[in-house]
């Protein structure tokens, strides 16, 4: 049987372990979020707090909030907060909502 010469990393598994690692840590970089959809997270919040009629969907990487209402008071109280609050810091794109069937 002859030795064969081993790589650097030293087995097959071994750089499949490797590999696989390096793959996790990507990862979780990937599902972390944007500085902007933290931002518009914390107005969400802030703007939402209290409210049972609006519901966040989703934020988009580039921090616009999407959210679905049911009377229209709560949304509109929640635009208003959101545009006071991009007055005051660092812009947002324009919030969406969406009306949802009543309760």
């Amino acid at each position: 049987m002859r030795n064969r010469p081993r790589g650097i990393l030293g087995s097959p598994a071994a750089a499949a372990s490797l590999l696989a690692l390096a793959a996790a840590g990507t990862g979780c970089a990937y599902f972390r979020d944007t500085p902007e959809q933290e931002m518009a997270n914390r107005r969400w919040r802030q703007c939402a707090e209290g409210l049972r009629d609006v519901k966040l969907d989703r934020v988009d990487t580039d921090g616009r909030i999407r959210f679905t209402y049911v009377a229209l008071n709560e949304r509109d109280r929640v635009l208003t907060c959101l545009e006071a609050t991009g007055r005051s810091g660092p812009r947002l794109p324009e919030a969406t909502a969406a009306a949802t069937a009543g309760k």
